[in-house]
């Protein structure tokens, strides 16, 4: 396929290549259609390159200084020093041996790859933008399309990510100098997960949330073997508050929160980790120029073939609603 100011044409054209797309794509193609993937980021989407992989990757390695630091009833005495900038590179291999994977079984498969970000033109054609400025565009006509476009993590207002202090999970997963105090908004899968990875790093973690547990939407029996486990860690949580602002206080910062009855509590930290949840990413696709229905969050409603209302459009993975989980979407790729 070539690449330019070119009007290029495709069977099926999927739009995000993570758990979802890639998944979708490579079905397609083994089904002898033509399929073209496109992305403008890394291959295997948020999963493999900023969430559950990194994720489990960094709680592989901390759990290895966990245990080790508490073994002595088995005769082991150990105080592991821990490198997190050594850590990340570790990471980091595991991720990129993960992405050429994805890439590799595309190929293998005859999908067509395209580094760029695409935006519905209509309901059979798509522009793709390459990389910067200058680095040119073409159109590409399709007779389907499946969007798999994902999501970013939610901000809060005043907990703006590109605030030095304020994370968001992508930011977390690529600490190299983890704080000594860190606050978590947010008790969600994500905010567990992160939680306990920086409080085997030795980090003083505590834990606001807004509702009145843990993993909302688990079933308790879940939430308590967490919640126990965390408490193990030695995790601070304070459930039923909101944060409300934070504030520079010294080389650190103060986080406010709020209860329902306007009472508020204040947090010493270093740093403060928003895990409050993820939104759709659908705007930059432009879906309405497809004549695709969005609702007012930015989900994609979709029947129970994944089809939009709009018959050659479909959608899957988060862009398609909850759950937001990496095999909920390859799932519905296949």
């Amino acid at each position: 396929m070539v690449v330019g100011d070119v009007t290029t044409g495709t069977e099926v054209l999927v739009v995000g290549a993570g758990p979802g797309g890639y998944v979708a794509a490579i079905r397609a193609a083994q089904n002898g259609l033509d399929t073209t993937l496109v992305d403008r980021d890394a291959y295997g989407g948020t999963c493999l390159n900023y969430g559950c992989i990194p994720s489990k990757a960094l709680i592989s390695a901390t759990d290895v200084a966990h245990d080790a630091r508490n073994a002595e009833e088995m005769g082991v005495y150990a105080d592991p020093l821990i490198r997190a900038d050594e850590m990340q590179e570790w990471k980091a291999g595991v991720v990129d041996q993960l992405t050429s994977g994805v890439e590799k079984l595309c190929k293998a498969n005859g999908v067509n790859l395209i580094e760029g970000e695409a935006t519905f033109v209509d309901d059979s054609t798509a522009r793709i933008a390459h990389g910067g400025e200058g680095q040119g565009s073409e159109s590409i006509e399709f007779e389907h399309a499946i969007v798999a476009t994902g999501s970013r993590p939610i901000q809060i207002p005043g907990f703006e990510y590109a605030d030095d202090p304020v994370w968001s999970s992508r930011d977390a997963l690529d600490v190299e100098e983890p704080p000594e105090k860190l606050l978590v908004v947010g008790a969600g899968y994500i905010g567990m997960e992160l939680s306990t990875v920086f409080a085997k790093m030795g980090v003083d973690v505590t834990v606001v949330e807004m509702l009145d547990g843990i993993l909302p939407g688990y079933e308790d029996d879940v939430s308590r073997v967490v919640k126990k486990r965390a408490d193990d860690l030695g995790i601070d949580f304070n459930f039923g508050e909101a944060a409300s602002e934070w504030v520079e206080d010294g080389d650190g910062i103060v986080v406010t929160t709020e209860d329902e009855d306007g009472e508020e509590s204040t947090y010493d930290a270093d740093k403060v980790l928003v895990a409050v949840g993820r939104q759709p990413v659908s705007e930059s696709l432009d879906p309405e120029a497809a004549g695709v229905e969005v609702d007012e969050h930015g989900f994609i409603a979709t029947d129970d073939q994944a089809r939009t209302n709009v018959d050659n459009i479909y959608a899957v993975g988060d862009v398609a609603g909850e759950p937001m989980l990496a095999h909920k979407a390859s799932k519905e790729g296949i």
